[in-house]
């Protein structure tokens, strides 16, 4: 059984940036005056609003309603952010809260993060300046937005979704997989077809959570992170051996008993249908994934 740790109990995907752009400062998000002048100064036309695709110069912003901005572009012309939170001016601030953003909306800094609208996904900022998913959130607590950061549970995941942080660890919506973080993207690691399936409880005093797979049976192919470990066909009539990450046939256990799993001991055993010397038990040859044995749980 694998158990793994993370050091929290809920991924936070990073910290968001607070897209202020300081009209008369000296910040990388600056603004000739307020959005009035602003606009003035980007068109070149004293009163003229700005829109997308106008002219700007690098730092300018606007808000074009309480919802939705401009930012100044590479290519020195305005294009649109979202500001699901509201846009507002405060002296010389133009302020753009996107904590909330749909999948395509605009967006001015490249790896600021937000949480989508029906938090079940966490966003991040591309080169293109559009928010797209950065990690699925399809914990029960979702994404939320935390001052400014996000926290995406994610501890729940399926094969392929994108995630943040590479060795991360999730179970998939069935509970039949353990799941980790390779190159971004959530890939199978072992099976978890035992009757304890694959569960996550949480260590507060340790400020952890353990992922718990119950691998005493499994499919043949099945993915396993250990090779030399052992499990029991669904059937119970053979047993499988872990080769080359994958769980492939190793003997049958045509007898009355079948293929039987000990927790207590931590063994297989095979019952082949012939008479057997006492204590013929198989010992499985994984032992612990992470301290403790291979099969835990409560």
């Amino acid at each position: 059984m694998v158990s793994m740790a993370r050091n929290v109990r809920i991924h936070r995907v990073g910290v968001r940036v607070q897209v202020v752009f300081d009209v008369l400062g000296s910040t990388a998000f600056r603004a000739a005056a307020a959005i009035a002048l602003a606009a003035a100064v980007g068109s070149g036309i004293s009163g003229c609003k700005p829109h997308v695709g106008s002219s700007c110069t690098a730092g300018q912003a606007a808000c074009l309603d309480k919802t939705s901005g401009l930012f100044c572009g590479a290519d020195n012309k305005y294009a649109a952010m979202s500001c699901n939170g509201g846009c507002s001016i405060s002296g010389r601030d133009v302020t753009c809260d996107n904590a909330q953003a749909a999948l395509g909306d605009g967006c001015a800094e490249v790896g600021d993060v937000a949480c989508e609208t029906d938090k079940k996904n966490a966003l991040q900022c591309g080169n293109d300046h559009k928010f797209g998913i950065g990690e699925t959130c399809k914990g029960p607590r979702g994404c939320v937005v935390n001052g400014n950061a996000i926290d995406c549970d994610n501890d729940t995941s399926d094969i392929g979704d994108p995630c943040h942080t590479i060795g991360d660890y999730a179970c998939t919506s069935d509970k039949a997989l353990l799941l980790r973080c390779n190159d971004h993207k959530m890939d199978p690691l072992n099976s978890c077809r035992g009757p304890k399936a694959c569960r996550i409880f949480e260590l507060p005093q340790e400020k952890k959570i353990d992922f718990v797979c119950d691998d005493s049976v499994a499919q043949e192919n099945d993915p396993c992170d250990t090779n030399g470990e052992e499990a029991c066909t669904m059937d119970k009539k053979a047993m499988f051996v872990c080769k080359s990450n994958k769980f492939v046939s190793y003997k049958a256990c045509p007898g009355g008993m079948g293929c039987t799993y000990e927790e207590h001991g931590d063994k297989y055993a095979c019952d082949e249908g012939h008479a057997a010397p006492a204590g013929n038990a198989v010992p499985t040859n994984a032992g612990a994934k992470s301290a403790g044995p291979k099969k835990k749980g409560k």
